[in-house]
């Protein structure tokens, strides 16, 4: 299933055209770009990642029948079609090969705000929406590996997209990059890709069980 069968099969169950709902599902299957094998799903397909999308697209979306269909339904329907069942983040994580550099100490939002404040000018405040987006993961997942979600290439580009490309700090502003890359520096001494993490968790056969456009009733 690609993000178009996937608006295909929204249309059938919600009505509306499948242009309704490519967006999200577009979204959903984003991170492919930033890993070609399965485990890409890991950063978005889960419970957390539905409340992510429900943050980005709004509760509902209205689509071209004038009926409001909720996010968090297409977002169910789009990862219980590609895993078959709606996991959450930790699930991903199920025998997570850790790296070595990724258990290092662990400074909070506000420490690195005041950082990025001294660093880049500014109050502390102005930063601390980043910090604390990058940093919410750990509600997500209890140990250090929650990190895997946000803290990497692909993060610091999500991290664009949310925040915009650049930071007001009262002055001439900062690119919302480089003080995003500056966190994830910050928090592992080292700016990996998405990759060097995915390619450490563990293929289970919930992952690989993805539905294809005829069993959802497509042509």
């Amino acid at each position: 299933m690609n993000p178009f069968d996937h608006a295909r099969s929204s249309a059938r169950i919600h009505g509306g055209r499948w242009q309704d709902y490519h967006p999200i599902h577009a979204w959903f299957d984003a991170t492919k770009a930033a890993h070609c094998h399965f485990t890409h799903r890991s950063l978005r397909h889960h419970h957390e990642g539905i409340a992510e999308a429900i943050v980005v697209f709004g509760d509902t979306i209205t689509n071209a029948d004038g009926a409001a269909v909720a996010v968090r339904a297409i977002g169910i329907q789009h990862i219980e079609e590609d895993c078959r069942y709606l996991p959450s983040a930790a699930d991903w994580l199920d025998d997570f090969d850790a790296p070595d550099w990724l258990h290092v100490p662990m400074p909070d939002a506000e420490h690195l705000s005041r950082t990025s404040a001294r660093r880049f000018g500014g109050e502390e405040a102005d930063y601390l929406p980043l910090h604390r987006w990058f940093l919410e993961t750990a509600s997500w997942v209890n140990t250090p590996a929650h990190l895997i979600f946000r803290h990497h290439a692909f993060g610091i580009y999500e991290a664009e997209h949310r925040f915009g490309p650049a930071i007001d700090n009262g002055a001439s502003g900062i690119p919302t990059r480089v003080v995003a890359e500056q966190h994830v520096r910050t928090m592992l001494g080292r700016m990996p890709a998405a990759p060097d993490f995915l390619r450490r968790l563990k293929g289970q056969r919930w992952m690989l069980q993805a539905t294809s456009p005829a069993l959802v009733g497509l042509t």
